[in-house]
């Protein structure tokens, strides 16, 4: 019986996410850019596409398009396979989530904490999510981040070297997966040195850290990559890098200034009110205020059907002082910090992997994959070095648990009412998508004229959105050129597209035109599609109230 307890609210995280991995199968896909870039980048390694050569990588860390286009050398290359790809991932991230929060909370916070995990991040309906993801990138190297934590923290509280050995491969895992988890295997190290071990044992951690980037390494060489082609990538980046749109998109979501310090006055403002009034409610257990807990309760779960827009609120904008919070409450009690390495080790770490969006922590751009650290961590902190009695514990943790609850609460209400707008499903020999109906009215007719008249031998680019058309249909698209979007345009300059498609001949380009401030041949891709109705013949057309999607053949002439 204390077997079944114990696993008990394991058991009930496992059959909440299978139901969950059900309900919301292929409905969490966004057909724009992100995701379609995702599908095709991996299918073209698969096919023999060399990454930074034949593929220009925005996240520069090459492990996530490696791993896949290796998966879809034996998997079948549908949408599924990504799909089971993300959901063993995400049961990765939930586990590690699980078994950091028993470090240091009860089996019931950590369970809740888990859950909120479940629904406000993973099961998201939006690209942001954890399972089809704007970047696999971000899920594999926030996975392999988890499990470095989870066993740097083991080693801390065992000191067998064996955690300590797992935990830098695993930190030198989520660094050959993105380049913000980099900054993470720097303070494993700088951590490992503070703790003064032995010049043998930072050898094996070195060696243990460099493993899977020296193999990705070994691999890229070994499919003909050469120096010149990397310093190629490496001035295409640095036009990445520097772009107007870039700047544009890390001044909403990085970037210190009036903005990010306003949202952080309000919401540590908001949930300050919110925190001290449910601590209160929990804090005394007479029947007027049980009666007034119901009461809040009640009026909370009331709003979220009712007045949509506070959902968005906290959604979106309610995590915006956590990363102030974790910071400033450590520094508070640095001296005791210093003396509970593991709580040292886990605030520091999750500060350090969401510095690229420290200031503005919106969950509807990176802070979703930095925030369930954070959370750990402010609990952590709280739990063991503010309330530290059993009875100021006890209700500091069940105030947390009562707001978590909520806001899962909210966030599953949520992505339900956007999931069941996607009613429409497109279905083909790649797999199956859910779309809203508006998507349906462009996409469908669009797939089936790829199909009907095209062959896999002829070439296809899409213009203004999503390379997700190459993969339903099995097109292939041009080599470093796959796709053009707003950031693409910044990055290699109207020119050089131009000379590209001029140069390769694609046989068909599809133009997704959006209306108004969306329009693409109206703003940054105005040149392009000059050039392209120049080039080519108009097939079929389709048009929504939101865009128009032309079809073009090249012209006889070429």
């Amino acid at each position: 019986m204390e077997k079944i307890k114990s696993y008990g609210p394991f058991l009930i995280i496992a059959l909440l996410f299978l139901i969950n991995i059900y309900i919301f199968n292929g409905k969490m896909i966004n057909i724009h850019t992100d995701f379609g870039r995702e599908l095709l980048f991996s299918k073209m390694v698969s096919q023999g596409a060399v990454l930074y050569r034949d593929i220009f990588n925005t996240f520069v860390c090459p492990f996530s398009y490696l791993f896949n286009g290796l998966v879809l050398k034996f998997a079948p290359v549908n949408t599924g396979t990504f799909y089971v790809l993300g959901a063993f991932n995400s049961a990765v991230i939930l586990g590690c989530i699980y078994f950091i929060s028993r470090k240091f909370l009860t089996t019931f916070s950590s369970t809740v904490i888990t859950v909120f995990v479940m629904y406000y991040c993973c099961f998201y309906a939006g690209l942001m999510n954890f399972l089809t993801p704007y970047s696999y990138a971000v899920v594999y190297g926030l996975s392999a981040c988890l499990l470095s934590i989870l066993l740097y923290i083991n080693f801390l509280q065992t000191d067998k070297k064996i955690f300590l050995y797992t935990s830098f491969l695993f930190g030198g895992l989520c660094a050959a997966c993105k380049y913000e988890f980099c900054l993470y295997g720097l303070f494993l190290f700088l951590f490992f040195f503070v703790k003064k071990c032995d010049l043998k044992t930072g050898l094996y951690c070195a060696v243990s850290f460099l493993l899977v980037p020296v193999i990705c390494a070994a691999a890229l060489f070994l499919q003909g990559l050469n120096f010149q082609e990397i310093s190629a990538y490496i001035e295409l980046l640095k036009n990445f890098v520097h772009q107007p749109y870039l700047k544009k998109v890390y001044a909403i979501t990085c970037y210190l200034n009036k903005e990010s310090l306003i949202s952080a006055f309000k919401t540590f403002l908001a949930a300050g009110i919110l925190f001290a009034v449910m601590y209160k409610l929990y804090d005394t257990n007479s029947t007027a205020v049980k009666f007034l807990r119901r009461g809040v309760w009640g009026a909370l779960i009331i709003a979220v059907f009712v007045y949509f827009p506070l959902t968005e609120y906290f959604s979106y904008g309610f995590w915006g002082f956590l990363t102030y919070a974790v910071l400033l409450l450590s520094l508070f009690k640095i001296k005791a910090l210093k003396d509970n390495k593991e709580v040292l080790f886990l605030t520091v770490a999750s500060l350090v992997i969401s510095l690229k969006s420290f200031w503005f922590l919106s969950a509807n751009f990176y802070g979703r994959y930095f925030l369930p650290l954070l959370v750990v961590s402010l609990f952590a902190v709280l739990n063991n070095f503010y309330f530290v009695s059993q009875k100021e514990s006890e209700v500091l943790q069940k105030t947390f648990c009562a707001l978590l609850l909520f806001l899962s609460f909210a966030a599953f209400r949520l992505n339900l009412v956007a999931l069941v707008l996607k009613n429409n499903t497109l279905q083909t020999s790649y797999g199956k998508i859910c779309v809203t109906k508006e998507e349906a009215a462009v996409l469908k007719p669009l797939i089936k004229y790829v199909e009907n008249n095209t062959n896999q031998e002829q070439k296809l680019v899409v213009l203004g959105q999503a390379p997700l058309l190459n993969f339903l249909t099995g097109r292939n698209s041009l080599p470093l050129y796959s796709h053009y979007d707003e950031a693409i345009a910044g990055a290699y300059g109207t020119e050089r597209i131009i000379n590209a498609y001029a140069q390769y001949k694609p046989d068909y380009i599809v133009v997704f035109d959006g209306a108004g401030k969306n329009s693409y041949c109206k703003t940054y891709g105005k040149d392009v599609c000059s050039w392209v109705f120049k080039n080519y013949t108009s097939k079929t057309e389709t048009e929504t109230s939101s865009e128009k999607v032309y079809v073009l053949a090249l012209k006889k002439s070429g």
